[in-house]
C-alpha cells in the first residue's frame, strides 16, 4: 500500500501514558512541553503530531524519543526494562540534522530518490527537497512512519537510528 504506513503508532495513548508518568495535570504538563493545552485535551488516536511536538513531549519527562515509540508500542507501558535501555534523553534534532539523517539512511540502504518515491508514493520532488541540507520544514510523524516503513524499520527502529 503505497504511501501508507502498515502499522500506524497510536501517539495519543504514549501522550497519555506520558503526561500520567509526568504527575503533572494537561494544563501544567503543556506548559512544561510548551505545547498548546488545546493541543494536548483535543487529541484522540488520529492525532498525527510533528517530530518537535515528541521531541518537547519528551523533554517534560527526560526521556529519549526511542523511548516514546516504545511506550506506543506496548500496552504495559514505560516498563523497567525501557528505563534502563533508554531513558538518557537525546539532544532534539534540527530540521537539517533530521534530513541529513534521513538522506545518509536512504542511501546506506541503496535506495534513490526514485525508489523512495515508488515505495512510498512521495513525489520525488518531495522527497529531495526534504532531504535538502537547507530544509526547514518539520516533518509530520506519519512522514516519518513511511519512510520508516520503506526503509524496513518500525518507528522505534527509525527513531533510535536518528537519535544515536
Amino acid at each position: 500500500m503505497k504511501g501508507k504506513n502498515k502499522t500506524a503508532v497510536n501517539y495519543y495513548k504514549a501522550l497519555k501514558y506520558i503526561i500520567d508518568l509526568s504527575n503533572l495535570n494537561v494544563k501544567e504538563f503543556a506548559l512544561a512541553a510548551s505545547i498548546s493545552e488545546s493541543l494536548v485535551r483535543h487529541a484522540d488516536d488520529t492525532w498525527n503530531p510533528k517530530y518537535t511536538t515528541i521531541e518537547k513531549i519528551c523533554n517534560v519527562i527526560h526521556i529519549s524519543v526511542p523511548s516514546f515509540y516504545i511506550i506506543s508500542d506496548h500496552l504495559e507501558g514505560y516498563t523497567s526494562k525501557v528505563k534502563l535501555d533508554y531513558c538518557i534523553q537525546k539532544q532534539n534534532l534540527s530540521p537539517q540534522e533530521l534530513s541529513s539523517k534521513l538522506r545518509k539512511k536512504r542511501t546506506i540502504n541503496n535506495i534513490t530518490e526514485g525508489k523512495l518515491a515508488t515505495k512510498t508514493g512521495f513525489d520525488k520532488s518531495n522527497i529531495s527537497k526534504r532531504e535538502s541540507q537547507n530544509s526547514q520544514s518539520i516533518m509530520l510523524c506519519s512522514t516519518l512512519e513511511i519512510y520508516a516503513d520503506s526503509f524496513g524499520l518500525s518507528m522505534r527502529q527509525l527513531s533510535k537510528y536518528l537519535y544515536e
